[in-house]
C-alpha cells in the first residue's frame, strides 16, 4: 500500500462511513461490556477487576482518540 492509495481511500466516502460505523459500534460494545462486567466503582476492588477496568477504560479512550485523529485526516484529505 503506497501513500497515493492511502490518500485515495481516505477520500472515499464509503471508507469513511464504514470506519465511523465500525469504530462507534466497537466503542459502544466496549462501554456496554465495561458496565456489564463492572457495574459500580468499589474502593476495595480486587486486582483483577482493577486491571480489567483500567484496560477497558484505556481501550475506550484509544478508540475515541483514533476517531479524532482520523476525523482530522479526513478533513485534511478532502472529498472525492
Amino acid at each position: 500500500m503506497d501513500i497515493t492509495s492511502l490518500i485515495g481511500s481516505t477520500r472515499s466516502v464509503h471508507f469513511r462511513k464504514m470506519f465511523y460505523l465500525v469504530t462507534i459500534v466497537l466503542a459502544g460494545i466496549l462501554i456496554v461490556l465495561k458496565y456489564q462486567l463492572l457495574p459500580y466503582i468499589n474502593r476495595k476492588e480486587n486486582l483483577i477487576d482493577r486491571i480489567l477496568r483500567r484496560v477497558l477504560d484505556f481501550l475506550i479512550v484509544l478508540i475515541f482518540m483514533v476517531i479524532a485523529v482520523a476525523s482530522v485526516a479526513f478533513w485534511i484529505s478532502g472529498n472525492e
